[in-house]
């Protein structure tokens, strides 16, 4: 008698999208997961005609896809880049309209998680470069968060809680920030950048002084002052100087609304030497004087 050969483990759906949905600026398309053992064929039937393919044909999509690979290995090829091998813990990257296709290794299969996507915000980050379709696999860090994300996700869908399409855009954005947050830490050096940035952050947050000294404070980090700006904005998205500066302006708010201080004050109390300069950078960061926002600020906390 023939032995039986045991089917792939599948789960997954597909979302009709509204236009409501379309106007949220990000939404999903697709979620599952499949649980591959060894020399099981791939990928499994079922799929719609658009997302189904096979190793000698390859696929294009017309959205973005972020596949995570918990256990086993396999490989991905793309126009872009030639065949590379998909290690366990990593998640490769689809992006429309680019040629691809991918398969588990037959001698340990593979368990895979993933989340289709688009949008004008999913294609804004793409076309500021956040990610690039020459470079598809990124390493994943904290795992154990990722996993739980995707484990969310199906969580979501399973339930079809109102507003579907809004919750799972938010976590979305949450996978896509770390791995956005793990390919960072990876070009700035690994754990001797993060280490010093995230000092650095906890320095600036707690002091109370009105002048900062950066180049004193790298000096204290043991780095040079040059590579601490350059890994201070590849961390966080600003400079040193201007990380400092959007924290005097969040205590400058923060003392307007909660007490009353003079402007002047207020201005000298979170280290701006100038009142008028205070005054003019307020009302850019802000869109109003500070005692726009102070008498706005009042009104919010009558009601």
């Amino acid at each position: 008698m023939a032995e039986r050969r045991a089917r792939p483990v599948v789960f997954y759906r597909y979302f009709p999208l509204s236009m409501r949905d379309r106007k949220w600026g990000l939404f999903v398309t697709t979620t599952g997961e499949t649980l591959m053992a060894p020399n099981q064929p791939y990928p499994p039937a079922g799929h719609p005609k658009q997302y189904d393919f096979n190793w000698s044909q390859g696929r294009v999509l017309h959205d973005h896809q972020a596949i995570y690979i918990s256990h086993g290995r396999g490989w991905l090829e793309t126009a872009h880049t030639p065949r590379q091998p998909v290690e366990m813990g990593t998640v490769f990257l689809l992006f429309p309209g680019v040629w691809h296709r991918y398969m588990p290794d037959p001698r340990t299969g593979w368990r895979e998680h993933w989340v289709g996507f688009d949008g004008e915000t999913a294609r804004r980050w793409m076309k500021e470069k956040f990610f690039s379709p020459r470079k598809p696999i990124l390493q994943a860090r904290d795992e154990d968060l990722l996993l739980t994300l995707y484990a969310r996700i199906l969580e979501t869908a399973k339930a079809n809680e109102p507003a579907l399409q809004q919750v799972l855009a938010g976590t979305v954005s949450q996978i896509v920030g770390l791995l956005y947050s793990a390919q960072q830490a990876r070009f700035s050096g690994q754990l001797q950048s993060r280490s010093a940035v995230q000092r650095a952050i906890e320095r600036m947050q707690s002091a109370r002084q009105s002048e900062f000294d950066l180049p004193a404070l790298a000096r204290e980090l043991h780095v040079s002052y040059s590579w601490f700006r350059r890994m201070f904005a590849r961390h966080t998205g600003l400079s040193p100087h201007q990380y400092v500066l959007e924290l005097k302006l969040v205590r400058a708010r923060n003392l307007l609304s909660g007490t009353e201080l003079t402007v002047k004050e207020v201005a000298r109390q979170t280290g701006f030497v100038d009142e008028h300069y205070f005054c003019r950078l307020f009302g850019k960061k802000t869109g109003l004087t500070p005692s726009q926002w102070r008498s706005r600020s009042s009104v919010t906390q009558q009601r």
